[in-house]
């Protein structure tokens, strides 16, 4: 018998490990508005890929000084409104993958339900289940409105997409300066 004392007697289930993983994945987000992240894994439970919301390659961050977001704030040159710059968490993740067919029958963890085109996108590559913390609801243009998409979810359903809304717990808390806002999450994990 050994004499090395341990206090661990519980582990985190999967949907724990991947959830909190997606959660912390958000935080590489520049976007000053959304915050999410993503993690596909395939049915081994292997880690496939990451993805966070954010500009594309070498295109302005939100987040920056004086940069704002082209949408709600305008051009930091112009003030003119502009479509969103950022590429949202779960189309990067199936860029990160770098081969689709890796997805084909996986899972995906993200922390918003996936807009439209997100939806389209992981139906084409084949994602067979979903699951997600918080509902997306789109920023409309100048920022004084949102609305939800129900095509995401009408799509899903169509396609036999298994959807599961996550409400276990978080276990990763960051200062303020991490976080867009307080959400709904943020009274499970206290990361304010």
């Amino acid at each position: 018998m050994s004499k090395i004392k341990s206090f661990k007697t519980k582990r985190l289930t999967w949907d724990e490990t991947f959830m909190n993983l997606a959660v912390i994945t958000s935080k590489r987000t520049a976007c000053k508005f959304h915050e999410t992240g993503s993690v596909v894994v395939d049915k081994d439970k292997k880690v496939i890929s990451l993805g966070y919301n954010g500009p594309t390659a070498g295109d302005l961050h939100c987040i920056d000084p004086g940069v704002g977001c082209a949408k709600v704030d305008g051009d930091p040159k112009t003030g003119k409104l502009k479509r969103c710059r950022g590429a949202h968490g779960e189309v990067n993740a199936i860029i990160n993958a770098q081969d689709s067919r890796r997805l084909k029958g996986a899972t995906i963890y993200t922390v918003l339900f996936p807009c439209y085109d997100c939806m389209k996108a992981l139906n084409n590559a084949g994602i067979k289940e979903i699951v997600y913390m918080e509902k997306y609801e789109r920023i409309k243009e100048g920022g004084k409105e949102t609305e939800t998409e129900d095509e995401s979810m009408e799509l899903a359903e169509m396609r036999n997409i298994i959807i599961r809304k996550y409400e276990g717990p978080l276990y990763c808390s960051f200062p303020q300066e991490y976080n867009t806002k307080v959400s709904d999450h943020c009274t499970n994990c206290n990361c304010n």
